[in-house]
């Protein structure tokens, strides 16, 4: 297949590009070019621009739509809300118009309202799955939330094939190495970035983006799937029914598979097996295996 990933000189986009490398062609869509894959072909587009867009993202047989402001922190709101929404049209426009047949669209579980949040909101029950309600209610989760609404609408009415991909907070790329560091050597027990302990090693996001490039859709099956992408634990030094209970020690959510905790303590409440079953993704970087990587030891 000919792959084009937009977003391609980030952490995360460069684990995909690398990994889709082996088996396709690859082509990376960013704003400037990125020294880890230099060879490969380059499109230097701004998003925002609507008509460059649609001239040049063209001939491709997926989009793996990964470009956005990734760090909510460091911009204004409107401004993260803006660029997100806007590219994500902007590239499903240029989709549209040129007959490209699927878009790979990396959310986030902060769409769910779950992840980056301003309110702590209660799930209706645990682990959060892909039928639980979503409630973002700030500009990040919001952006990801309308950027995945706008894929399941282009798919509905262009019979585009859209995957979906709600990944947790990204550990593994030198340029967040100061946010996931300290937690491999220290330790942490919640209420960080992601409060309910959800992470996912890049590697493991760059497995999930091939398997949604190759998945097949069945006949009569909808054109449109989003998926929960996590590790198999969490983040923090608690069990996961710790973490619950730190969370909401007067009135916890129901477990709906209290076996699932029980097999593994820390498993996470972001519920990936639809994307196991589907798609064959079976996460493999835990917090054990990425210590080892990195010769962390806990302090």
């Amino acid at each position: 297949m000919n792959i084009l990933v937009t977003g391609g000189g980030g952490d995360i986009g460069g684990e995909v590009v690398s990994n889709l490398c082996e088996t396709h062609s690859v082509s990376i869509l960013d704003v400037q070019k990125s020294p880890r894959h230099s060879d490969l072909p380059f499109l230097e587009v701004d998003l925002m621009d609507a008509n460059k867009v649609k001239s040049l993202v063209r001939g491709f047989d997926v989009v793996v739509h990964l470009a956005a402001i990734p760090d909510p922190f460091s911009d204004s709101a409107e401004l993260v809300f803006r660029v997100n929404c806007m590219a994500t049209f902007n590239i499903l426009e240029a989709i549209r118009a040129n007959n490209i047949p699927r878009i790979v669209y990396g959310c986030s579980e902060s769409a769910s309202g779950f992840g980056i949040r301003n309110r702590s909101y209660k799930p209706r029950y645990l682990p959060i799955d892909e039928e639980h309600p979503s409630w973002p209610h700030e500009s990040y989760g919001m952006s990801k939330y309308f950027g995945e609404l706008m894929c399941q609408q282009y798919s509905m009415a262009y019979d585009i094939e859209a995957i979906s991909l709600r990944y947790a907070w990204a550990w593994g790329g030198d340029r967040n190495i100061s946010s996931w560091k300290p937690i491999l050597e220290r330790g942490s027990g919640g209420g960080d970035k992601d409060w309910l302990g959800a992470w996912v090693a890049t590697s493991d996001i760059a497995q999930a983006a091939l398997k949604s490039c190759e998945f097949e859709f069945s006949d009569g099956q909808s054109l449109f799937e989003r998926f929960y992408v996590t590790a198999r634990d969490n983040f923090t030094d608690l069990t996961t029914l710790e973490l619950i209970d730190l969370n909401w020690p007067d009135d916890p959510p129901k477990v709906l598979q209290p076996e699932l905790f029980e097999v593994n303590p820390k498993a996470s409440l972001f519920d990936y097996r639809k994307a196991t079953r589907m798609l064959g993704y079976v996460p493999t970087v835990d917090l054990d295996v990425l210590r080892g990587r990195l010769g962390v030891n806990r302090v």
